[in-house]
């Protein structure tokens, strides 16, 4: 515990810059906050009076944001929170009326989000102390990691409007028991922090209070690491979970052997048996 404080206090003086993203578009400072700190981006839903609905506007300063010098070696983690009790109600209601042009437009976008979550090099973590339903839940179920507090909720309720949350659905169902997925989206009715953990769909659960001190020892312990490590082994991991398993492990060992030849890996190991700190260098 010691030594990974210190290790994290030694990343806060590397990279102890604030920054915030001023050169943001006005348009995207309405809907989404954006600050780095320490190497740590948090993107903040920033529209809740809409209770933080995922119109088109909002989705596009959400990829924006966390797309922005996804290369810069000092971005090591992406936190996505919201501002207010409602994480994300979802879609916004007045966009799927009428025009399927524009609807289309609208669940591929949200499906966008959700592939560049995977392809970015860094862990995209959510941070949920509050509500998350319909496709908000589809946005936090796709995060790397999902953190909450005790206060959170998860629903799935597009049923109770007449729309199934079937885009919602695949993403809950490829983290959660089918029972339970089943549950959510044929009921709507709504699990909380600690059922959520239980059932999959939650990485951790801690009490409101806890939450920011949590989210802070999982980011530290990330840039502990070496980002170029981390950044390939990322990639493999989702491509590995659609192979079959014995594909799945012949990719691995080729995998494994191609992780030996980076610089920071041999580093890691020679530091590891002369008993040092690693200097990693974080390029791939």
């Amino acid at each position: 515990m010691l030594r990974s404080l210190q290790t994290c206090l030694k990343i806060h003086s590397r990279y102890g810059a604030y920054r915030l993203a001023s050169n943001a578009t006005e348009e995207q400072q309405q809907f989404v906050s954006v600050s780095e700190i320490s190497g740590v981006r948090e993107i903040m839903l920033n529209h809740p009076k809409t209770l933080n609905s995922l119109s088109m506007d909002m989705m596009t300063a959400l990829q924006d944001a966390m797309i922005k010098d996804v290369d810069d070696i000092n971005l090591r983690c992406i936190v996505l929170s919201a501002k207010g009790k409602m994480w994300s109600a979802g879609h916004n209601l007045k966009e799927l009326q009428g025009n399927q042009e524009i609807q289309e437009r609208v669940f591929q976008k949200l499906t966008d989000i959700i592939s560049t979550i995977q392809k970015i090099p860094v862990p995209v973590i959510a941070k949920v102390n509050g509500y998350a339903a319909a496709a908000g839940c589809q946005l936090v179920a796709s995060c790397d990691m999902l953190v909450c507090s005790d206060k959170s909720m998860f629903s799935t309720p597009g049923a109770s409007v007449g729309v199934f949350c079937s885009t919602p659905g695949i993403a809950i169902s490829r983290i959660m028991p089918r029972p339970k997925a089943a549950y959510m989206l044929l009921t709507g009715l709504p699990i909380g922090g600690e059922e959520a953990y239980i059932a999959g769909l939650a990485t951790k659960v801690v009490p409101e209070a806890e939450l920011d001190d949590e989210i802070d020892r999982i980011t530290c312990a990330i840039k502990s690491k070496s980002r170029a490590v981390i950044s390939f082994g990322k990639k493999f991991f989702y491509q590995q979970l659609g192979m079959p398993l014995n594909k799945a492990y012949e990719q691995g060992k080729t995998k494994m052997c191609d992780n030996l030849k980076l610089a920071d890996s041999q580093e890691g190991i020679q530091s590891f048996i002369e008993k040092r700190p690693p200097k990693w260098n974080h390029e791939n």
